[in-house]
């Protein structure tokens, strides 16, 4: 964090990221939680800009010197953005997305926002006590979709979830809340590992059970494989180099498998056989053996999906054009999506999605911008103190978790914000170690030339 910014900018920054989750407009006729989120962060967005610019502190948004790279990566993506909702046939959905998805220019301009003000104006000493927040406001999301779950829900859903049985509480669509999860849970587990104070640990520990019961619930399969690649990344990085620590995780570990065993029971093997389907999928698609069927249909979605990306290869179709461009025949959504006239608005996968619309080079600049930030991070962990440590792996995992689920998932406006500022936060807390641990050394070799 800049030395310019002060406690304001901190704070508001703070109570946003963390709230996020919970920031809904339950009343209106049909109300749906994605286009109210959507506003939030744009309204949020806009004033935070406009508090700068007021202020006179645009500066403290620039990186110091040596440390720009992934400040370039990001303005570069963003430009490529503006390219292809320039030159899109579907400008006014390019700028402003799909009435349900929200994923614009206007959004994407929004989420390197929360990036950058949560990577430039967020006070890094406190990160311990904003992933604690977030932890805390993921037992009230957790609890709410255990009520879900059993239809105890007292909140109105909109007309497209009114019969509907799964979990998604204020997420709109289980895969979404699944992705949150993901975020969530490997934070939770995060400050689970770092919290020595019994009553706190406690509390930790029941939000991770809560938030389990709810991954559980909400039937994502990206969700479960996202959190079990995290979670393994903590488990050989931290816990097994800590010996203090396996007892806490043994714990852990035999109270969510008891959960997930008592759950799976009540359900008659319903969650055993959709985790599964993972593996079992995975071997058809390995071996040859694939109907299209596979993920949800999903790989039928790619197979249709894939072509486009040599078609829009350099600049892509605009943002949240997928709609539009999508060649799947009547003939062929019925076969494999169940209704003729069904609007396949998504790729189901990042990557893919980011290829199509926005182009392959914005792709590609999008992952050096991660790469960028992971590595950093993990040149950090070298030099940093033991908890110090434990907080940057424990966000690199989260960052791991996300990318690993997106694979099979998509970005959205409920959840993708919060995303974008743990990239910030985690470069912020990187380049904050790498600096705390260069300097000394840099003063010693100038002692020692003098």
């Amino acid at each position: 964090m800049s030395k310019e910014v002060g406690i304001k900018e901190y704070k508001i920054m703070y109570w946003f990221i963390v709230l996020f989750p919970l920031l809904i407009y339950p009343w209106g006729i049909d109300p749906y939680y994605t286009t109210t989120k959507a506003n939030y962060l744009y309204l949020f967005v806009l004033g935070y800009w406009l508090f700068i610019f007021f202020r006179k502190k645009q500066r403290t948004l620039i990186p110091e010197k040596g440390e720009k790279t992934p400040f370039a990566l990001l303005i570069i993506f963003l430009c490529l953005i503006e390219i292809s909702t320039a030159f899109s046939n579907y400008t006014y959905t390019s700028v402003h997305g799909t009435i349900d998805r929200k994923e614009g220019l206007i959004t994407f301009f929004s989420y390197c926002s929360m990036f950058l003000f949560s990577y430039r104006l967020l006070d890094i000493r406190k990160v311990t006590k904003l992933i604690s927040g977030a932890a805390i406001v993921s037992a009230i999301v957790s609890i709410y979709a255990i009520l879900q779950h059993y239809s105890l829900d007292f909140l109105p859903r909109n007309s497209a979830m009114r019969n509907y049985s799964g979990t998604y509480t204020f997420f709109d669509n289980p895969n979404f809340f699944g992705s949150y999860l993901v975020l969530s849970f490997l934070i939770s587990l995060t400050v689970y590992l770092t919290v020595n104070k019994k009553n706190v640990n406690i509390f930790y520990f029941l939000t991770l059970c809560l938030t389990f019961i709810a991954l559980l619930f909400s039937n994502t399969r990206s969700a479960y494989l996202g959190i079990f690649c995290g979670t393994v990344f903590l488990t050989v990085f931290v816990v097994y180099k800590r010996k203090h620590l396996w007892k806490r995780w043994s714990l852990l570990a035999v109270s969510l498998l008891l959960i997930a065993v008592i759950i799976n029971f009540s359900e008659k093997g319903h969650y055993f056989n959709r985790a599964s389907t993972i593996l079992s999928e995975s071997y058809q698609v390995v071996t040859n053996q694939s109907t299209g069927y596979e993920g949800s249909s999903r790989l039928f979605i790619w197979k249709k999906s894939l072509p486009l990306v040599k078609d829009f290869f350099w600049i892509g179709s605009g943002p949240d054009t997928f709609e539009f461009i999508f060649p799947a025949t009547p003939e062929e959504r019925q076969i494999y999506l169940g209704d003729a006239n069904i609007i396949v608005d998504k790729a189901h996968n990042e990557y893919l999605q980011i290829a199509v619309t926005l182009g392959t080079p914005a792709l590609l600049v999008y992952l050096l911008f991660v790469f960028s930030i992971l590595s950093k991070a993990f040149q950090a962990v070298k030099r940093a103190a033991d908890k110090e440590k434990v907080i940057l792996l424990g966000l690199i995992s989260v960052v791991i978790g996300y990318l690993i689920q997106a694979f099979f998932n998509i970005s959205t406006v409920p959840v993708a914000p919060i995303f974008w500022a743990l990239l910030g936060i985690t470069l912020a807390k990187s380049e904050s170690l790498l600096r705390k641990n260069t300097l000394p050394f840099t003063h010693i070799e100038k002692s020692i030339s003098a």
